[in-house]
């Protein structure tokens, strides 16, 4: 007797595909603990079974739908950053251009995708307990890259005022881009690239001010654990 073939499940990458969309946005607007999987289900127009067969669980869908945005995001801002040092040579950067590589992919990034800056933005502020160590280990590499670029351009400055300052940056950048999100279909390409000049120029004006406090007189600044480095062999 020929044995049936046991049936495929029905369009798995488009299936995938809706579910992580749908994931962006119900977890931006409800948080993790707001969403249960048979909702996610629901709102991708997939049987329960499916979101199960993807992606096994709940949380593993939503370290999914975090970091298939952000992890190409960071690693561009990086190229940006490595390209524009290898063509100033042995000359420390000017800010405004540091700036312009730390921001302008998640600038774009939010047009783009403007869901998915509201999930960044809950998932940066009350992050689930899961997703720490992710942030954690995708940003702490790219922090440190950013923050000795500006050590080398600000050398007056303090490291630490630098880390509170590349702090502020980001947290002005996240909030314009969701606002521009909002406004994308009235919005043009020139448009958006002379709100992210202004906006890079603001960003670099508050990181190349004098310090408002003395050294000793600036609070501990929190920092991320810093990413465990590889023995050498």
């Amino acid at each position: 007797m020929i044995k049936k073939s046991q049936p495929k499940p029905v369009d798995e990458p488009d299936t995938a595909q809706r579910l992580l969309d749908a994931a962006e946005r119900l977890f931006g607007q409800h948080g993790y603990d707001g969403v249960g999987m048979r909702m996610l289900a629901d709102e991708a127009k997939a049987n329960l079974g499916a979101a199960t067969y993807h992606f096994g669980s709940k949380e593993a869908l939503y370290l999914e739908t975090f970091l298939r945005r952000f992890r190409p995001t960071s690693a561009e801002r990086l190229r940006l950053l490595s390209q524009a040092q290898a063509e100033a040579g042995t000359n420390p950067l000017p800010v405004e251009k540091i700036v312009d590589c730390m921001v302008r992919p998640p600038y774009l990034l939010g047009l783009n995708h403007p869901n998915f800056h509201t999930l960044l933005a809950r998932s940066l502020f009350m992050p689930p307990p899961f997703l720490e160590a992710a942030i954690h280990q995708e940003l702490g590499p790219n922090d440190e890259v950013f923050i000795k670029a500006f050590q080398n351009s600000l050398p007056n400055l303090p490291e630490d005022l630098i880390q509170l300052r590349t702090m502020f940056s980001m947290g002005a950048l996240l909030m314009f881009s969701m606002e521009m999100g909002k406004l994308r279909p009235a919005s043009n390409a020139k448009t958006d690239e002379s709100f992210l000049r202004e906006l890079i120029r603001f960003i670099s004006a508050g990181l190349q001010s004098g310090p408002a406090l003395a050294a000793q007189d600036l609070p501990p600044v929190p920092r991320r654990p810093r990413s465990p480095r590889k023995q050498e062999a």
